[in-house]
């Protein structure tokens, strides 16, 4: 590796070095890959517009977990939830290389899933930051015990469409070669003269990669990918100072005063795409975070070209120890933004681990997005939204762990939002309170123009809108907006019609009820539904209640079963519960009850079991309706089920039937068997029918007698089985 950086730097200064008449060099001659004089290691993309060289770039443990509070959920930490990414194959990487899977903090957790041209020190770090084991306690990753899977970034996008179904989380700590790099000492502009003379089109471009990464995301709703926003603010030169910039076919001496990157508006192409967590980079502060935190001097900032909100989160950086790549044992120190976002991407598959841990299934990307955002900590603390330095701020991964467990007084919702539809759900407040409301989707591709510096048209595709009103109907709190025009202004509220991230908080409203409210303008993208994730937190609904609550978990246990778990660490005058299950939020009915312990100050469990005999279809919802002996009651907040497996009976029809009806039933994974039973017992008719995903069979029952029959669907690979009475009635 040395040799050939050694080669690459000759390369370089040969020819750099020729007289400034003859210092062009044509596009074969141009190096393949190079190490810049930061350490950072690029290697050869293509001719980009107008036949300009580009390049893919890297973008360069203990104390970086605790800054983001990832170390509260790990084993031993102080939530006593013992994450680790254990069993978990989730995990992906593309980087400039191949981590060194033989290290002693991998133990064969490594799968190198193409065929990297080099053995490299920037993704074995990257690595490290994501999955050492802590064998070194300061370099441990922030999911030390899971699978990785690790591919070089020359044919990123093909093979992001071919893993996307088998992943949770992504690593991309590269970027496009933009505006400054140094090469062996001699500086190099890499914007486009024709687009304009002095500043690079590149920064805050959506272009045909965040496209496809939107596309992906959309396309595969489990999966969210981390991008680093890259370490291009500050880079510039002395104002004449010789540099080459591309003339059209080569590289050329140039004096030219051409502009410093940034501050504002510094984050090139792809990290501008609208469904990634881009992530920016802070010090590391392992004894928490005290005033304002400002970014590391080198991590770009937004917006992009259409005002939206770049970067979404900020991680820890600095001199971060991590794994080495000189031999099995070693460790080394790096930098950058390179390793603030693998310090994000580890802990959201932590967040993914304890979610199947509390409810038996995965979280959608948006969800896992909108958790992350709405437990950060603000950079400013003077500042109640977000700004384009440090997007909406430093993650606590203790706080989101905790969201995730009180669903009491923390709601989280994944809602499929249908066209011309909207969403409504309810929150009752205190003075004390400060409602916080995070909403996110995964919004569908945008449009990717011809390059140009600054095009301001929106890539919004579907722009969802929240509100708070009273129930006077009047709105009481809007959502945050920053004003691109003018970057540095702090944050106002009033109408979000750039991004595909919307939060709200408020203080000081009067006790009351109030509406939370989600809709959409125009139509939908194909007049489809778009899926959302709203979390609410704040709401004090229980406080003044006699029920203490420390949980509500509502899972699916089998094909026609939902169970809900909940405790109480105290009950006053508690007459017991009743619960109310739907199809949507807002229209349930009450499907039983459970009788309550009266006085306790003891930990009391419930559980209730929902059957439901022909199997489930879409989001179940449940709340638990709490009454007091006086007479008094209220509502928890709403738990929804997403079915991890649609086994259903959809109908028969008709019901009642006379020598013929049509079953139509769901059973994707799994061939089953149908069979008819009269009120005896007896089997009247048998049929097996294939896996589909939703099947209309006809079936002959001339020769079944008139009665009542039993209708039993069993999936032959689980052995479950779904039931519906019908009659016969000729």
């Amino acid at each position: 590796m040395r040799l050939l950086y050694l080669l690459l730097l000759f390369t370089s200064v040969l020819f750099v070095a020729k007289p400034a008449s003859a210092q062009q060099v044509i596009a074969s001659e141009l190096p393949k890959q190079f190490t810049d004089s930061n350490a950072k290691y690029c290697e050869w993309e293509g001719l980009g517009l107008n036949n300009i060289p580009s390049y893919l770039c890297t973008c360069s443990n203990l104390d970086a977990a605790k800054t983001t509070q990832t170390n509260a959920l790990w084993t031993s930490g102080s939530l006593g939830i013992n994450l680790s990414g254990n069993g978990l194959n989730k995990l992906g990487l593309w980087d400039g290389g191949m981590a060194r899977t033989s290290h002693i903090e991998f133990t064969g957790r490594i799968m190198v899933m193409d065929s990297p041209s080099t053995l490299s020190a920037h993704t074995t770090a990257v690595a490290g930051n994501l999955m050492a084991a802590g064998i070194n306690p300061n370099a441990i990753g922030m999911s030390s015990q899971t699978q990785l899977k690790n591919w070089n970034f020359t044919n990123d996008n093909a093979e992001i469409i071919a893993a996307a179904p088998d992943l949770f989380v992504s690593n991309h700590s590269y970027a496009t070669t933009a505006a400054w790099t140094n090469i062996g000492g001699n500086w190099y502009w890499y914007g486009d003269t024709t687009l304009h003379p002095t500043r690079d089109w590149k920064f805050g471009y959506y272009d045909n990669r965040s496209r496809i990464w939107d596309s992906v995301m959309h396309a595969n709703p489990y999966y969210l990918m981390v991008k680093a926003s890259g370490n291009n603010r500050g880079n510039g030169i002395a104002p004449g100072a010789p540099h080459f910039y591309w003339n059209g076919s080569a590289w050329a001496l140039s004096t030219t005063v051409r502009d410093s990157v940034g501050p504002f508006d510094c984050i090139p192409t792809f990290g501008n795409a609208k469904n990634i967590i881009c992530v920016g980079a802070i010090p590391v502060y392992p004894n928490g975070l005290v005033g304002n935190i400002n970014t590391l001097g080198f991590s770009s900032w937004g917006p992009t070209d259409d005002g939206r909100i770049k970067p979404d989160l900020v991680g820890s950086s600095g001199n971060i120890i991590s794994v080495g790549s000189a031999t099995d044992s070693a460790y080394a120190g790096l930098g950058g933004t390179s390793i603030a976002a693998p310090n994000i991407t580890g802990s959201l598959l932590l967040l993914q681990q304890y979610n199947h841990q509390l409810k038996g299934r995965y979280m959608f990307n948006a969800t896992l997005k909108a958790l992350a955002i709405h437990s950060a900590r603000r950079c400013a603390v003077t500042a109640m939204g977000p700004d384009y330095a440090c997007g909406w701020g430093i993650p606590n991964f203790r706080l989101a762990a905790q969201t995730m467990r009180d669903s009491i007084r923390n709601s989280i919702q994944e809602v499929n939002l249908l066209n011309q539809d909207s969403f409504e759900t309810f929150v009752y407040l205190l003075p004390s309170d400060t409602l916080k409301c995070t909403l996110v989707w995964t919004d569908p591709k945008g449009i990717t123009a011809a390059p140009a510096y600054n095009d301001t048209t929106l890539k919004l595709v579907n722009d969802l809108d929240m509100r708070v009103f009273n129930l006077a109907g009047s709105v009481v709190a809007m959502p945050f907006v920053l004003n691109p025009a003018n970057p540095a202004l702090p944050a106002t509220s009033g109408d979000n019609f750039r991004d595909n991230v919307e939060q709200i908080m408020q203080t000081n409203l009067p006790s009351a009820w109030y509406k939370v409210k989600v809709k959409h303008k125009g139509t939908l993208q194909n007049g489809s539904s778009q899926r959302f994730s709203l979390v609410i937190s704040g709401s004090n609904t229980l406080t003044a209640l006699p029920v203490t609550y420390a949980s509500l978990v509502a899972r699916q246990i089998s094909a026609s079963e939902i169970e809900l778990n909940w405790q109480t660490v105290q009950e006053i005058n508690n007459k017991g519960f009743e619960i109310y299950h739907g199809n949507t939020p807002n229209n349930m009915e009450s499907i039983g009850a459970l009788a309550g312990n009266g006085n306790s100050n003891k930990v009391h469990s419930y559980k209730y079991i929902f059957t439901n005999h022909t199997g489930f279809v879409g989001t179940q919802y449940f709340k638990i309706k709490q009454l007091d002996r006086d007479g008094k009651f209220s509502y928890s907040t709403i738990v929804s089920v997403v079915p991890t497996e649609p086994f259903t009976i959809q109908s028969v029809i008709p019901n009642p039937f006379e020598n013929q009806c049509i079953i139509r039933y769901q059973s994707p994974q799994s061939a089953a068997k149908l069979s008819f039973y009269d009120s005896q017992g007896t089997l009247a008719l048998n049929l097996e029918l294939p896996a589909h995903e939703n099947a209309s069979i006809p079936v002959n029952t001339t020769g079944m007698a008139k009665g009542i029959y039993l209708l039993v669907l069993e999936n032959l690979a689980s052995g479950e089985k779904l039931h519906l009475k019908l009659i016969k009635s000729e």
